[in-house]
C-alpha cells in the first residue's frame, strides 16, 4: 500500500474537482484518519491557493465534536496532503435520501448538531474594526 509519511493509505473515500479524500492508517498509532490529496497543479492552474490557504488556517482552530478536525497538513512537490478526523456512517444526505423521511426526533438531532456547529464556526470569526 502506498505511504506519505507515517500514514499507510487505503481506499479511495471520494473525489473532488481538485483532490481525493482516502481512507489512512497512522502506522504508529494504529489510528484511522481520512487524507484529502490536493493536486498542488490543479490548484495553481485554477488560481486556489489563497482559497486553500484559508481553508487549512480556519481549520487549525477548529476544535468542535460537529466540525471535523484538522490533524495535520503533509506536503510534497505534488499534492498537499491534508490529515483530517475520520467520520464514518456516510454523507446526510444519502441519509436523508435512503430515508426520504426522518422521524422527528432523528431530523432534530440532526439539525442541532448541524446549527451547533455552524454557531460554533461563527463564533470564530474574527471581529473586523
Amino acid at each position: 500500500m502506498p505511504k506519505i509519511q507515517q500514514y499507510e493509505l487505503g481506499k479511495t473515500l471520494g473525489t473532488g474537482a481538485f483532490s481525493k479524500v482516502k481512507y489512512a492508517t497512522d502506522t504508529n498509532t494504529g489510528q484511522a484518519f481520512a487524507i484529502k490529496i490536493v493536486s498542488r497543479d490543479l490548484v495553481k492552474k485554477q488560481q486556489m491557493e489563497e482559497q486553500l490557504k484559508k481553508e487549512i488556517a480556519i481549520m487549525k482552530i477548529l476544535k468542535h465534536p460537529h466540525v471535523i478536525e484538522l490533524s495535520e497538513v503533509l506536503q510534497t512537490q505534488k499534492h498537499i496532503y491534508i490529515v483530517l478526523e475520520l467520520v464514518t456512517g456516510g454523507e446526510l444526505f444519502d441519509r436523508i435520501v435512503k430515508a426520504k423521511r426522518f422521524q422527528e426526533d432523528v431530523a432534530r438531532r440532526y439539525f442541532q448538531q448541524l446549527m451547533d456547529g455552524i454557531i460554533y464556526c461563527h463564533g470564530k470569526k474574527k471581529k473586523k474594526n
